[in-house]
């Protein structure tokens, strides 16, 4: 696993955050997980759950590897374009939550421009993966089935939200027509 284009020779990590952070001494991190969990980690996200087991050893052994200090703000909540960031070992804040390794944040930043909903940082020396948008395009335009896998688990989630919204729409309109009859 290489590291980050933004690492600089003398070891500082740069992040989207904009800001310039020290590395840790690689064996200050805790124990990271075996490429088989996190293939497993990736493989129980909606985004990722049928993409074939070899494609999703290729994406968790492809991704950014970044290691982030004990305190370091990783992003901040709001932050534009956040990819997928699997932890891969210690601890992350998402704003008051403490995840550990094998949590996947913000899935859908591996394909889509998306918001990060939570602030996050590092509460341990902590080892993340990052999995960004050209990397997944990348791996798609190698591997269409993995593309095709993707689209299939987004269109499954769209049709279930879509049902949900017509299920709440159904029960509004039912309240309202109870309401206005008892009214009557």
């Amino acid at each position: 696993m290489g590291m980050s284009d933004d690492t600089s020779s003398d070891g500082e990590v740069g992040g989207d955050t904009g800001t310039i952070q020290p590395r840790p001494a690689p064996d200050t991190i805790y124990p990271s997980l075996p490429l088989d969990e996190l293939v497993a980690a990736l493989g129980r996200s909606t985004l990722f759950r049928d993409v074939e087991p070899a494609q999703l050893r290729l994406l968790a052994f492809s991704a950014d590897v970044r290691d982030v200090p004990a305190g370091t703000l990783v992003y901040e909540a709001g932050v534009h374009g956040a990819p997928a960031i699997l932890v891969s070992g210690g601890r992350l804040l998402a704003d008051d939550d403490v995840i550990g390794p094998g949590a996947l944040i913000n899935a859908q930043g591996a394909m889509a421009h998306t918001e990060l909903p939570v602030t996050l940082k590092a509460k341990t020396n902590t080892r993340l993966l990052v999995i960004d948008r050209p990397l997944v395009a990348r791996l798609i335009s190698e591997y269409p089935t993995m593309g095709r896998a993707m689209m299939q688990s987004l269109g499954m989630d769209l049709r279930s939200l879509a049902r949900g919204i017509r299920a709440q729409a159904r029960d509004a309109v039912a309240k309202a027509s109870s309401s206005a009859s008892a009214r009557t």
